[in-house]
C-alpha cells in the first residue's frame, strides 16, 4: 500500500485492552513441591551476586544527575534491565506455582519515532506496575537469600555438632565445640537437619503470597483499564460513525448524484425532442436508459458498502470470497483462507468485513502489488478472531491521528472501526514493502 493514500496509529494509544473472552482455568501447582523448594533455593544462591547489579545501576544514575547524560543512561539500563526482571518473575511464577496471574495493564504512547520512545520510558518508570515489579524482584530475592542462608547455615551446623560431641566425648577440648554439652549438641545435630528441611520445604509458601500481592494487578487498576478501553471504543465507535457518513455522503455525491443529474437532463432534452425529432429523441432515451442502468449499479455499489446483503445471508466466507473475487478480476491475484467453525456476532463479522474490503481496496488502487493474500482464522481458546491482509507492493502506508472529516477514511477509519469493536488494529509497511494490515477482534460477548 502507498504511503501517500493512507496515513494513523499503528495501535490505539490506550493502556492495553482487556482480555476479551474468559480463558481456560490453567491447573493451579503446590506451593509446596521440589519445584517450588529447588526455585527458592537456586534464587538465593543467585541473589548474592544479582542483588548488588540493579542497585549500583541505581546509584550510578542517581549520583550521575548532574552530568544528566550519565543519569539518563542510567535510567534507560536500568528501566530494561526491570522490564526483563519483571517479565522473568513472571514466567518463574507461572512455571513454579502455576497461579495464572493476571498481567497488569500498560500504557502506551501514541507518539511515533524516537518520541514515542522517549515517552514510553517516562510512562513505564512513572508507573505502580513498574515500581511494583522491582519491590516485588528485590523482596522475594531478599527473602530467599535469607531463607536461603538459614537453611546452610543448619545443615552446616547438623554436622559439625556431631563433630563437637565427639571430641567433647574424647576428652579433647582443642579438637572441637567445647562450649556444647554433649547431649545437647546431639539435640541440636539431631534438630538442625529436619529444621533445614522443613525450612526449605514450607518457605515457597510465603513465595507464592509475595507473587499473587505484588505481581496481580490491583482491582483498581484493573478498573481503570476497563474503563479506558471501554472510552476508547465509544470513541471509536463515535469517530467511525462519522467516518461513515461522510463515505456515504462522499459517494453518494460523487457518483449516484451527478447520474441522476444526468438522467434528469436528457430525459428532459428527449422531451423537447419527440415532437420536432423523433429520431433524436429516440436516441436520448435510450441514453437515458443506459444512465438509469449505470446509476443503479452505483446505487447497489453504495449500498453494500453500507450493509453488504451477502454477509448477513451466506455469512464472513462467503461475503469474502466476493470480494477477493472482485480483487483478482482486477488484475491482482489474491488468495483466501478462512477458518472459522461457526457463525459469529453481526458485529464482528462485519467489522472483519469492512476491514478486508477496505484493505483490498487500497491494494488495488494503490500498491501496484502482484499478489496479495486474505487470511481469517478463530482462534477458539481466546476466542479472537486474526484478520490478516498481505500485499507485495511498494509500503510506506502508516495510520496517524486527525480530525474527522472527508478524508478520514482508509486505514484510519479501520483503526477506528475495529477500536468500536475493542480489538487490536495493526499496520507492518516498509517503506520497500510488503505491506501486512492486521486486525483482533473479541468474539466472546
Amino acid at each position: 500500500m502507498s504511503a501517500v493514500t493512507e496515513t494513523a496509529a499503528v495501535t490505539a494509544p490506550v493502556d492495553v485492552q482487556p482480555h476479551p473472552g474468559p480463558t481456560p482455568p490453567m491447573p493451579r501447582r503446590a506451593a509446596i513441591g521440589v519445584a517450588a523448594s529447588a526455585s527458592l533455593l537456586v534464587g538465593g544462591a543467585f541473589a548474592t551476586v544479582w542483588f548488588w547489579i540493579p542497585l549500583a545501576i541505581m546509584i550510578v544514575g542517581i549520583s550521575s544527575i548532574p552530568s544528566v547524560i550519565g543519569f539518563l543512561l542510567a535510567a534507560v539500563v536500568f528501566i530494561y534491565l526491570m522490564r526483563g526482571v519483571d517479565y522473568v518473575e513472571r514466567v518463574r511464577s507461572e512455571a513454579v506455582f502455576g497461579m495464572g496471574i493476571g498481567i497488569p495493564a500498560r500504557r502506551l504512547s501514541h507518539y511515533t519515532g524516537f518520541q514515542r520512545w522517549a515517552h514510553q520510558q517516562w510512562l513505564d518508570i512513572s508507573s505502580a506496575r513498574f515500581w511494583k515489579g522491582v519491590a516485588h524482584h528485590y523482596l522475594r530475592m531478599i527473602y530467599d537469600a535469607l531463607i536461603t542462608a538459614l537453611a546452610v547455615g543448619l545443615v552446616v551446623f547438623a554436622f559439625l555438632a556431631p563433630a563437637a560431641a565427639i571430641a567433647i566425648g574424647n576428652s579433647d577440648p582443642d579438637a572441637g565445640l567445647s562450649f556444647l554439652p554433649t547431649p545437647l549438641a546431639w539435640i541440636l545435630a539431631v534438630v538442625a537437619l529436619p529444621a533445614a528441611v522443613a525450612l526449605v520445604v514450607f518457605a515457597p509458601v510465603l513465595d507464592a503470597t509475595i507473587d499473587r500481592w505484588l505481581l496481580s494487578p490491583s482491582p483498581t487498576a484493573a478498573l481503570q483499564q476497563e474503563v479506558s478501553a471501554l472510552a476508547d471504543a465509544r470513541q471509536g465507535a463515535v469517530t467511525s460513525a462519522q467516518t461513515e457518513r461522510h463515505r456515504i455522503e462522499r459517494d453518494l455525491h460523487d457518483s449516484v448524484q451527478p447520474r441522476l443529474v444526468s438522467l434528469a437532463m436528457t430525459i428532459g432534452l428527449a422531451q423537447t425532442k419527440l415532437d420536432s425529432d423523433l429520431p433524436t429523441a429516440k436516441a436520448l432515451i435510450a441514453e437515458a436508459h443506459d444512465d438509469a442502468k449505470n446509476a443503479l449499479v452505483e446505487l447497489r455499489n453504495v449500498v453494500r458498502g453500507i450493509a453488504p446483503t451477502i454477509l448477513s445471508d451466506r455469512g464472513l466466507d462467503a461475503a469474502l470470497s466476493s470480494v477477493v473475487q472482485r480483487t483478482t478480476h482486477s488484475g491482482i491475484p489474491t488468495t483466501l483462507s478462512v477458518h472459522l467453525p461457526y457463525r459469529l456476532p453481526d458485529e464482528v463479522e462485519a467489522c472483519a468485513y469492512f476491514v478486508v474490503a477496505e484493505a483490498l481496496t487500497n491494494v488495488s488502487r494503490h500498491s501496484g502489488a502482484s499478489h496479495a493474500a486474505v487470511t481469517v482464522r478463530l482462534d477458539e481458546a481466546t476466542q479472537e478472531l486474526h484478520v490478516s491482509v498481505f500485499d507485495d507492493g511498494c509500503g510506506g502506508a502508516q495510520v496517524v491521528d486527525g480530525d474527522s472529516g472527508l478524508d478520514a477514511t482508509g486505514l484510519r477509519g479501520l483503526d477506528e472501526r475495529v477500536r468500536a469493536a475493542r480489538g487490536t488494529f495493526t499496520v507492518s509497511s516498509p517503506v520497500t514493502g510488503p505491506t501486512i494490515i492486521t486486525a483482533v477482534l473479541p468474539c466472546a460477548s
